[in-house]
């Protein structure tokens, strides 16, 4: 028997999970849009960095924005890859590019993965 109490909670519930998913829908449009403009900043100057990078980008934005994956696990990906791509692009490690690439990929991937849960919280007080 489900008391009055308990439909509203499963009401409530079943709210949060259509706004999680309607949020979910837009993000799948956003992510990859996000994803290819910041690869033209973050890439270094050939196409098999810009290639790889968006492909990096929208597979972690995808994994702690929309599968809610740890962050830092991502951060450790992105490490390791941003290490990689300077080092083939460049022949030696180069500083500046290693900033600018992993630096920028860091700040927006913490701004969607730390930001998911206020964007939920934004659209269930709509």
């Amino acid at each position: 028997m489900v008391t009055q109490d308990q439909k509203e909670l499963f009401d409530v519930l079943e709210k949060q999970k259509q706004q999680q998913r309607q949020m979910d829908r837009v993000l799948k449009i956003v992510l990859p849009v996000v994803a290819f403009l910041l690869t033209v900043i973050c890439a270094n100057l050939n196409i098999w960095s810009t290639v790889f990078t968006f492909v990096v980008l929208w597979i972690a934005f995808y994994a702690t924005a929309i599968k809610r994956l740890p962050l830092w696990h991502w951060i450790i990906a992105l490490l390791v890859y941003c290490l990689i791509d300077n080092i083939l692009s460049y022949g030696s490690f180069y500083i500046n590019g290693f900033n600018r690439q992993f630096g920028t990929m860091f700040i927006f991937l913490g701004i969607f993965a730390i930001g998911r849960p206020y964007f939920d919280r934004w659209l269930m007080k709509k």
